[in-house]
């Protein structure tokens, strides 16, 4: 949307929901809004945030957006350690907020080179993967 405005350390509320919050980031948030369409056919609400970055993360926003849900997933192209799921798993740690949390994101592991459908299907980095981690929780 060319009318929309980027603000760092802001996300941005895509889409609100009561059972889950899906807080993706750069070409995962096509994914979390294919896995929130899937998941709602099954009847969950799901929330979408785009978190445009992670340092700084907007705290307020992670606390607001994980009151009253079951289950809150991260969804990156990034290794899990030390980016936006170590983030919000922070947060929610020093919150003591009792909600499970799944990270979608890149094992700790040496890297391959290839197609981005090849890589996201190899890292497990499609919305797939994100509805699986949904249901796992659950």
């Amino acid at each position: 949307d060319s009318s929309s405005t980027f603000e760092i350390g802001k996300g941005v509320v895509l889409s609100e929901g009561s059972d889950v919050v899906i807080f993706a980031i750069g070409e995962m948030i096509a994914e979390a809004l294919s896995a929130k369409e899937e998941l709602e056919k099954v009847g969950m609400s799901v929330a979408v945030v785009d978190m445009f970055t992670v340092k700084p993360i907007d705290v307020d926003l992670v606390k607001k957006m994980i009151i009253g849900k079951k289950v809150v997933v991260t969804a990156e192209n990034h290794s899990k350690i030390g980016g936006l799921g170590s983030a919000v798993a922070e947060i929610m740690a020093e919150e003591g907020s009792g909600v499970k949390l799944r990270r979608v994101a890149i094992n700790d592991r040496f890297g391959e080179v290839g197609l981005p459908d090849y890589l996201q299907k190899t890292y497990g980095l499609t919305a797939d993967d994100i509805i699986k981690a949904v249901k796992e929780a659950l």
